[in-house]
This record gives structure tokens, sequence and C-alpha cells, in this order.
């Protein structure tokens, strides 16, 4: 059987909740959803007890698996077993033949869910787990959405709220609280009770959700690429004042820049910034390049590498110098600030 992404397990789940899945990816928050719905379809809560058995993979052995994947459901037609972060990628040739009696021998009225969703394993071995439980059953993989699928959902739960978003509000949002579903989740309720009129506009946004740390090193590069130094300054303190770590600013600035520097070369080529998304990892983060290419429109393309030396500087120093973390930082943002403009 294929691999399944969100729209084919909810098909899967319409039709027959029972089965053999493998569910893993980058999305934890999907991956928990999914898990309890197939739970909520499974198990009668009268005999929950009987009929839902969790293990730790790390603790648990196949032969305890198959025990409760065969045993005959309480009082009820069908049973799950969960099954979390199994070292699936460490079994040698005998715990495959086992895995495989488990999967193969799997009864019609059992859920058999083995998950992963604090990460997902790699390698050779996890590649032949992921084949035998095509064999067998279904291999769920739910990554990040993409930034109009994470639109789509933000509108959809405004709507739901009696809410809408103001025109390139919700992608505003999205660049202010990171992909995290459920982050985002929890701040589109937040903007949808404090909003006062039927629309949630970027005011509101700015009022009451908390910006992830890459949203405000965004601001202050937008300062910077835009000449107003003293507020990308005050930006710099201000982090400062809230704790964050050094090492994660300078990764931010890291980031952005590169962002700005991969896009600008796209733009140089011909091609639109959006088409680094094909080589990079940016899923659920489109919106990046186009923040990023805005961002560097007005700096030249010598100028963006000559900021990108400054970090590799700052990156050094800040690794292996006595120097004052803080005092790192101030330098690469004056350096920064003047990168382009003598």
């Amino acid at each position: 059987m294929p691999v399944l992404n969100e729209a084919g397990l909810k098909e899967k789940l319409k039709s027959n909740p029972v089965g053999i899945y493998l569910i893993y990816g980058e999305e934890s928050y999907l991956k928990k959803a999914y898990i309890d719905k197939i739970v909520a379809k499974t198990v009668d809560d009268t005999f929950g007890d009987f009929n839902f058995h969790t293990f730790d993979g790390k603790e648990a052995t196949l032969s305890d698996i198959y025990e409760s994947a065969v045993a005959v459901p309480m009082m009820a037609e069908t049973k799950c077993v969960l099954v979390k972060d199994f070292p699936l990628d460490a079994l040698d040739d005998n715990g495959f033949e086992q895995l495989e009696t488990v999967l193969a021998d799997n009864p019609d009225d059992c859920a058999l869910v083995f998950s992963f969703v604090a990460h997902t394993p790699k390698g050779a071995k996890w590649n032949k787990a992921v084949k035998m439980f095509e064999k067998y059953g279904y291999a769920v993989k739910l990554d990040k959405k993409t930034t109009p699928e994470l639109i789509k959902m933000l509108e959809s739960g405004a709507k739901k709220r009696g809410k809408a978003f103001d025109k390139g509000s919700a992608a505003y949002l999205i660049t202010c609280v990171g992909t995290d579903l459920n982050t985002l989740l929890n701040e589109t309720e937040k903007v949808c009770a404090y909003a006062s009129g039927e629309t949630v506009k970027k005011s509101d946004i700015d009022a009451v959700c908390i910006k992830s740390l890459d949203a405000k090193v965004f601001d202050m590069i937008k300062d910077l690429t835009a000449g107003r130094f003293d507020s990308a300054f005050k930006k710099l303190s201000l982090l400062f004042e809230q704790r964050e770590d050094e090492f994660q600013i300078l990764g931010a600035l890291i980031a952005q820049y590169s962002d700005i520097y991969r896009a600008k070369a796209a733009v140089k080529s011909g091609n639109r910034a959006e088409m680094i998304a094909q080589y990079y990892d940016y899923s659920g983060k489109e919106f990046r390049l186009t923040n990023a290419a805005r961002n560097g429109s007005s700096l030249s393309f010598e100028a963006i590498g000559e900021c990108i030396e400054i970090l590799s500087w700052a990156d050094t120093t800040l690794k292996s110098s006595a120097l004052d973390k803080r005092l790192v930082l101030e330098q690469t943002v004056v350096k920064l600030s003047r990168a382009g403009r003598r």
C-alpha cells in the first residue's frame, strides 16, 4: 500500500479505522491529532482499560506487542494498540522477522499504531521498516503544511469563530508566530477573541500575539536594510532585556540573511525568489523567501555577501573567544548596518 498523506489518512479513517499504521513526519500537532482520532474511532470508552493498550517502544518487546494485538476485544468490535517510538531503525535480521510476524498476523479487529511523534528515524533499516508497513498496512507521513495550506486553515478557524482575517493578515500571523500548528491555532483563537469587529487586522495581531524570535529578528533586519539603524539597535536591546539567548539571536540572523542571499541569487539569475524552495527545505515557510526578497531589495549582491562574512565572523567569535556575547552581537549589528553603504 502507498505512503499516505493527511488527505489519504482522512479517507482511510472514514471507511475503516482498523489496520496497521506507521505514523511519522515533521508535524507533531497533526501526528498527535490523528493518533487521537484512530483511538477514538476504535476504542469504546466503556471498556477502554481492556481495549486500548499503549507501549513505550524503549521498554516493550515485539512479543508483548504481538500478544496485545491478537487478543480478542472485550465487549467490543475493535481495539487499539499504540506503540510509541519503537526503535525500528535498530532491529537486526531476527528483529525484522519478528516485526513481520506482528504485522502479518494483526487481526482485522485491531488498529495497530506505531508512532514517532517527537522525531523520525533515518537510515537503511528505517527505510526497510517503512517498506514493511507499506506491505501490510499504511505508512503515514505527516509533514509541515505549506504556507497556502496554513493560511487556509487559519481562515477556516477564524470563520468558525465568526471572524475573517483582513487581506494579508493570516500570512502576517504566520510571519509573527511561526509555522508550529499548535501555536498558530492558539494564537488564532486569542486574536479572534480580541478583535472588536468581524475582521482580524494586523493591528490586532500586533496587540495580542507573542512574536517568535525569528519574527523579532526579522523586524530588526527590516530596519537595518531600510536604513533605520536607531530602531534596529533598540530592537536588539529589547531582545537582551527579554533574555533571549545570544546564540539563538545570531542563529536567527544567519538564517534570515541566508534567505536574503538565496533570494537575491534567484532574482539575479532571472527567477522568482520562491524557486529556491525547490532546492532547500522551506516547507511551510515559503513566506520567508518572499520576505527575504523584499528585505534584500535595497542591498546589492556584494553587500549581502559582505553581511554573510560578518555573520561568519560573529559565529566564530561567539563560539571561540572570551568576548562578552552581548558586545559581539552589538558589533555585528553595527557592521551589518554599514555593509554596502561605505
